[in-house]
């Protein structure tokens, strides 16, 4: 058989202070072949192991569209969206006819003018494919579900677990899922209960360990495929944003209806429980400090490049400061002007340097600091959930306790590469502050002693209730509390 496979994958926050274009997709993966864009593609659309090397492995011929993804940030530019949505549309025609359509999209993409990208580029699919050929989808689990993709989509499935260590085996899981409708022998359908809840929800700790265990017991059970428990992403401030939960099932409506419901009920239940915790700059530095072990990892939750934040943020490099932190390490703070002056410095220079707070009054103010350089790299890099991601021109500079990685190709901290590429190991360090919310666990978490998760001022602002919001629907979790009527039902106590 034939499959067509594709992505299109961009997290968008309305609160990000950085504009998104075509040359933000290039900077991270751009492949558009017929626009003579030809970035190296990713392995999962190589490697047989990966969601289409599965289907040609299993004999099949895969057609591989666009591939695009950036670092997040405000929504795309319209012209530049319907270049994108464009190859997608226009590869699916060159390809045709197709027995099955496999998507890696995002689920929070916003476009200038178009709140809903993945609704409105499944809608375009469903139009050029028909009915009857399957299409399958798999999301983040920050994405926020619409009613145009569960239309468009026969699969839909999400990654379940944050931090991301799933998205390979959950794409694969939706490529064969297609793969099957595609035979015939399962006829697929996805059903969604909205749940009115706002909220960024760690996996890696129960209670929330607990229900995603106990959804995805479902699976292969009474007719049921897949079973996606997704948080949102609110940042993108869309009549859709909030959490989900979707059971695809082989013509089984009603009981996966049924299910869904259950699901959705214990989910916001447990929403008090599973809220991600609050800590100001000071307070986590402080019990960091107390801490009769490190190194104590304190992930700076509100300057977190993942979720559309410049990574330049000064709050907790101030806190660190201030409480004369010892034997400290930060990273990475986006700063390419100072990055650049501590390069041409050189190491062992010592120099004023001012860093950070450059983009927004959420990074806060500058810093003036004496800065000692202790490394400097040009071909650091670290790896992001599979994929290799340059810091581009980086540098290392002492300041006072406490080591900075100075980066100029922005993005959060998925890997203690960060910080030993330029000589410093973040297991001999009392602290490690890292910019990011929750993907570092999965490769700090095998040496770290704890993990505080700090919310000083930022872009990622996880303070809901203070938040202006202009199209996110009313009652939502935690700015109203229960009981109150939403999404078709009642929400009690």
């Amino acid at each position: 058989m034939k499959f067509y496979c594709a992505s299109i994958a961009h997290e968008t926050s309305r609160w990000s202070p950085i504009p998104t274009n075509l040359d933000s997709y290039r900077r991270q993966l751009l492949y558009l072949p017929s626009a003579g864009e030809q970035h190296p593609l990713p392995p999962e659309a190589i490697d047989p192991a990966g969601w289409c090397g599965v289907l040609r492995a299993r004999g099949h011929e895969t057609v591989i569209g666009p591939f695009a993804s950036a670092v997040p940030s405000r929504p795309t530019p319209r012209a530049d969206y319907e270049v994108l949505k464009g190859e997608l549309l226009a590869a699916l025609r060159a390809a045709l006819p197709v027995d099955g359509v496999a998507l890696l999209l995002h689920g929070a993409q916003v476009a200038e003018g178009v709140d809903d990208c993945e609704g409105d580029m499944l809608a375009a699919v469903r139009a050029i494919v028909g009915p009857d050929v399957p299409i399958g989808v798999v999301f983040d689990l920050h994405g926020n579900v619409s009613d145009a993709m569960v239309a468009s989509a026969d699969v839909l499935l999400a990654c379940l677990e944050y931090p991301h260590i799933d998205f390979d085996s959950r794409a694969v899981q939706m490529a064969l899922l297609v793969e099957r409708a595609a035979r015939g022998e399962i006829r697929p359908t996805t059903v969604r209960q909205r749940v009115p809840m706002l909220g960024t929800y760690y996996t890696t700790v129960h209670p929330m360990r607990g229900l995603v265990d106990w959804a995805k017991a479902h699976e292969g059970q009474d007719g049921v495929l897949a079973v996606s428990i997704t948080h949102g992403f609110a940042w993108a401030d869309i009549a859709d944003c909030g959490a989900s939960v979707l059971v695809c099932s082989d013509q089984r409506r009603p009981e996966a209806r049924a299910l869904a419901d259950r699901i959705a009920d214990r989910y916001f239940s447990l929403r008090d429980q599973i809220r991600s915790p609050r800590l100001p700059a000071e307070q986590a530095v402080a019990a960091a400090l107390a801490h009769p072990a490190g190194p104590v990892v304190i992930a700076d939750t509100a300057d977190n490049p993942g979720g559309g934040a410049a990574g330049d943020s000064t709050f907790l490099l101030r806190a660190l400061l201030d409480l004369k932190a010892s034997n400290a390490a930060l990273g990475m703070l986006w700063d390419p002007v100072a990055a650049s002056l501590a390069i041409k410095a050189g190491v062992g220079a010592r120099l004023r340097l001012r860093i950070g707070g450059k983009t927004s009054p959420a990074s806060g103010p500058p810093l003036d600091v004496d800065a000692l350089v202790l490394a400097c790299r040009t071909d650091a890099t670290q790896n992001a959930q599979g994929a290799v991601s340059p810091l581009g021109p980086s540098a290392l500079i002492q300041v006072e306790g406490v080591k900075v990685v100075l980066n100029s190709i922005r993005d959060q901290v998925f890997d203690p590469a960060c910080f030993e590429a330029f000589g410093v190991d973040p297991r001999g360090c009392d602290i490690v502050v890292v910019k990011g919310q929750q993907h570092f666990h999965a490769l700090f978490s095998p040496f770290m002693a704890a993990v505080l998760y700090a919310t000083p001022p930022g872009t990622v602002d996880t303070d809901y209730e203070t938040m202006t919001f202009k199209r996110i629907p009313s009652p939502m979790h935690p700015i109203v509390k229960p009981p109150f009527q939403a999404f078709g039902r009642e929400w009690s106590v």
